[in-house]
């Protein structure tokens, strides 16, 4: 696996989809991102079994495909420190090394096969939404969620999507939040996201 891409780009899928990352994981490389790249998009996954994110991003001068796990914490730690400036990313798949090259010099990162990274469920369904509809829906209602380990389905927003409509609901047992918005969707759907 060799790609291109943008430091700062990089950075802000990976430390988005480390937020599901578990401190406490019952699964080893459940501590790692699995990146998958294909045909110039590289996806990367995050999860600790319960919830998945999977960020994506374009590539620039990709040479070769490839499945590989790369550790949260030093990856993050790592790419905080660079400033906006392209880095070339290898990945070398019989010794697992990754090699992250900039114009001044390169790091080496241990990885590991991407193959032992757990399967998505196959009863998915993706929703295309508009990032800012998604954001105002869990600004409006996120405050309302509990911090209670006790009544854990309370420590998250609600989201109901219709064909119409879609409802973000929070509580913690003493104020309820609804929020609704419009959407065009041929799925329907509820899950709880937690915050």
């Amino acid at each position: 696996m060799k790609f291109v891409v943008s430091s700062t780009a990089l950075l802000n899928v990976l430390q988005t989809s480390s937020k599901v990352v578990s401190n406490k994981n019952t699964l080893p490389i459940l501590d790692n991102f699995l990146f998958d790249l294909k045909e110039g998009v590289l996806k990367i996954t995050a999860s600790d079994l319960e919830t998945t994110l999977i960020g994506s991003l374009k590539v620039d001068n990709m040479e070769e495909e490839g499945l590989i796990a790369v550790p949260v914490k030093l990856m993050l730690d790592s790419l905080k420190e660079f400033s906006e400036q392209p880095l070339t990313i290898e990945a070398n798949e019989s010794t697992w090394e990754i090699q992250v090259s900039w114009k001044t010099g390169k790091l080496t990162i241990p990885g590991t096969s991407g193959l032992s990274y757990p399967n998505l469920p196959e009863s998915r369904r993706e929703l295309d939404a508009d990032a800012d509809m998604l954001l105002t829906g869990i600004n409006k209602t996120i405050f309302a969620t509990a911090d209670d380990e006790l009544r854990p389905v309370m420590n998250g927003v609600y989201i109901n999507i219709e064909s119409q409509s879609i409802t973000f609901v929070a509580t913690d047992a003493h104020k309820l939040v609804k929020y609704v918005s419009p959407i065009e969707t041929e799925i329907a759907a509820s899950f709880i996201l937690p915050k």
